[in-house]
């Protein structure tokens, strides 16, 4: 396994979710204002599992999604031009063609993939592949815009 471009701690360090909802572990690979790839690795011992199924566990696709802006976050606090300032952050604005592929289960190591395919001001639109072991899982189209908390108070 190659030594990731982000640890956990750097992770942690770029987001601003928290315990239960940090949901990116590492970054493999990042070309600022192209693309990023990032792991989850799914565990029985998360809190979703509790409720989605107690039977039979599968992570929630809300959940997928969520790592999938994650990244999206990272990717887009990395790329000149689109820094993130004190008081920005990202907010998802649109999900077009998701589609939801495989179950990903615990024990799973979750890769997603994001290919930037449009940068406009403050708004990106981003595309996503999440795959297990090689086999995609989900994938889609996200858009996202950058505000602040001071535009939202207003």
């Amino acid at each position: 396994m190659t030594k990731p471009v982000m640890t956990f701690e750097e992770v942690r360090a770029a987001l601003k979710q928290r315990f239960p909802m940090l949901m990116v572990d590492s970054v493999i690979s990042l070309e600022p204002g192209k693309s990023i790839r990032t792991t989850k690795n799914v565990t029985g011992n998360e809190l979703q599992f509790l409720g989605h199924f107690p039977e039979h566990a599968v992570m929630p696709g809300t959940l997928i999604v969520e790592a999938i802006g994650q990244s999206a976050s990272i990717l887009f606090s990395k790329t000149t031009g689109t820094g993130m300032q004190p008081g920005e952050f990202l907010v998802l604005g649109a999900i077009n063609e998701m589609r939801f592929l495989v179950p990903v289960v615990p024990g799973d190591r979750m890769e997603i993939d994001i290919q930037v395919l449009k940068f406009i001001e403050d708004f990106a639109l981003i595309e996503a592949v999440a795959t297990v072991d090689g086999t995609p899982v989900a994938r889609g189209k996200l858009g996202f815009a950058r505000r602040s908390l001071q535009a939202l108070s207003e």
